[in-house]
């Protein structure tokens, strides 16, 4: 049975704290996994095994020991993939965000499928690694990847509560205002499986924020800021505003023209699970990105 163990220093706004608040509102530990830490004594103060009414002070070590039958999730099976394909922007023990190319998936559909982003990652650790989120085949640029199922559900929290937010790059058609907001609930496209439309079956609020870097006669690079995470959700704003992003084989008519879709993941900042330290790592942008006309 594996394990993992981490020990957490507790700091001046977390004192005076119960370990049961610090664990499940400071670390951020789902409520079915802090139950496994507690029948099984697997967090101490300071060496000691404590109540989970007890009171955390400033500077307090706490341990935590996880096992790997605390988890349900499905251990993933990656196979094949080759280890040179990974772009490392910034890896420890808990995770690695990697600069995915264009045309690579995220994860494998089918078994049988072995040139995905993740069966790369799994040649590159030796070992199963868990995706976070997704990018597109066709977007490049910055995704994480978390090493175990320890920091797997907690990456999930701090997405979700907009503590790792990430920023992209688009050329989109025509021109924009230079900054602006799009609030669009976004949901199926009743017509084809593959797409999203703005207020489609089951729609999801949906934010995104943007600001143009550069124009040329008939495009704008922008500058995009997701404060929600919908599929699809940049390409779907924009093209409802009739500006698609350039080479968007889904919403944008004039795909076939251009080499690639235009989106690139250039920026992602976070919180390291546990430590709550920040992180800012940039993936650069690929030069065939500027090759837009």
């Amino acid at each position: 049975m594996q394990t993992w163990q981490y020990h957490c220093t507790v700091n001046a706004a977390q004192a005076g704290h119960l370990l049961k608040q610090y664990l499940r509102v400071d670390l951020l530990v789902p409520k079915t996994i802090y139950h496994q830490l507690r029948i099984q004594r697997a967090v101490t103060i300071n060496g000691q095994y404590q109540s989970v009414h007890t009171a955390v002070a400033t500077g307090d070590d706490v341990a935590l020991t996880f096992c790997s039958s605390d988890f349900s999730t499905p251990l993933p099976h990656y196979v094949g993939g080759d280890a040179r394909q990974v772009h490392v922007l910034y890896e420890n023990d808990d995770l690695l965000i990697v600069n995915k190319p264009i045309g690579v998936k995220t994860h494998p559909n089918r078994p049988d499928e072995h040139d995905s982003l993740m069966n790369h990652v799994t040649a590159y650790l030796g070992t199963p690694a868990y995706v976070v989120h997704r990018l597109d085949r066709d977007t490049s640029g910055a995704i994480v990847v978390a090493k175990n199922p320890v920091v797997l559900p907690i990456l999930n929290r701090l997405i979700s509560s907009k503590r790792i937010t990430r920023q992209y790059r688009a050329w989109v058609h025509g021109h924009l205002p230079a900054s602006g907001t799009i609030s669009l609930p976004i949901g199926r496209d009743p017509l084809d499986k593959r797409k999203r439309q703005v207020d489609g079956p089951n729609a999801l609020a949906a934010t995104t924020h943007y600001r143009v870097l550069q124009e040329t006669a008939d495009k704008s690079l922008l500058a995009i800021q997701l404060e929600t995470g919908r599929t699809h959700q940049i390409r779907v704003h924009f093209s409802y505003l009739g500006h698609p992003l350039v080479g968007d084989v889904l919403y944008d008519p004039q795909a076939a023209a251009y080499p690639r879709l235009f989106l690139h993941s250039a920026k992602m900042r976070l919180l390291l699970p546990f430590s709550f330290t920040p992180v800012e790592v940039t993936a650069p942008v690929p030069a065939s990105f500027f090759d837009v006309d």
